[in-house]
Parts: structure tokens; C-alpha cells; sequence
């Protein structure tokens, strides 16, 4: 990693294709393809990052919406944002070092 402090970071991305009550879901609106842009930079970059889905934070207006676990919900999110999300990613949590195992045990 580039800081040996940073904690491994937990992201989790709305993927919910059911609409809410106002018409609008996550998954209906590019949060399949937004999770995908994240996983395969953090892949790419090597960060020390988890990305994960779920099916419903239960606030579909907001939409696609992510959430940083521990941390703060990022809302109404465009595959135009994932750039500037990895680069924060990176900034917050690091990158792997170079030969880590990405899943200690595998």
C-alpha cells in the first residue's frame, strides 16, 4: 500500500432494478454499469478497496447511490464519476503492495 495505516476501504453500490415509489431505482438507472467501472479500476489499480452490491438502501430517489461503509452515502451518481470516486478511493485507503494476495487465505 502506499500508506501502511490506511484501512482496507468497504464500498457498497445499490443495484436494485425494483422501482420505488416515485418510478426511480437504482439499477434501472446505470448502477450495474457504475459497480463494474469501480470493480474493474480498483482491479486495474490495485487499490485497497472492496466493492460490493446490494439490493436496496431503500432511497431510490436518490439514485444510483453508493455507500462508503463507515463513511458517507455519494448519490445520483453517472459512470462519469467513477474516476474521480477511484481517485479517492486511492487517496483514503492505498493501494495493494505489489505480490499481496488479494484475498489472504486463497
Amino acid at each position: 500500500m502506499t500508506d501502511e495505516t490506511a484501512e482496507r476501504l468497504h464500498v457498497v453500490v445499490c443495484v436494485n432494478k425494483m422501482r420505488g415509489p416515485r418510478g426511480k431505482c437504482c439499477g434501472l438507472s446505470g448502477s450495474p454499469e457504475i459497480a463494474a467501472a469501480l470493480e474493474s479500476g480498483v482491479q486495474t489499480r490495485q487499490l485497497n478497496v472492496d466493492v460490493e452490491t446490494i439490493v436496496c438502501f431503500g432511497k431510490c430517489d436518490d439514485g444510483p447511490k453508493l455507500r462508503i461503509v463507515g463513511a458517507e452515502f455519494r448519490q445520483n451518481l453517472t459512470l462519469e464519476d467513477v474516476p474521480s470516486l477511484l481517485d479517492e478511493f486511492e487517496s483514503r485507503a492505498g493501494r495493494i503492495e505489489n505480490g499481496a494476495l488479494l484475498y489472504p487465505g486463497a
